[in-house]
């Protein structure tokens, strides 16, 4: 079998990769960021490999945690859901 190698994320996929990554001109993060980090539960989740590696590759390149950057991303997408 080989290896899929995911290189061009489709534009809305990018964008939201990009808008979960927070920058506040102060520097740190919101109290409400901080309150949205502590209600969380663990569970476990097959994900595909292009997927996780693509995430990895953006974390690394903007020195982030893959898996802080796949749950901002998740949280954004059902956050949007809820609002239709």
């Amino acid at each position: 079998m080989s290896a899929v190698k995911y290189t061009n994320a489709p534009a809305d996929v990018d964008a939201a990769m990009d808008a979960a990554v927070r920058v506040n001109d102060d520097f740190l993060p919101s109290p409400e960021y901080f309150a949205e980090m502590l209600a969380k539960e663990k569970i476990s989740l097959n994900v595909d490999r292009h997927a996780v590696e693509s995430f990895r590759a953006y974390a690394k390149a903007h020195n982030l945690k893959y898996q802080s950057l796949m749950n901002q991303v998740l949280s954004a997408y059902a956050k949007r859901l809820q609002a239709k």
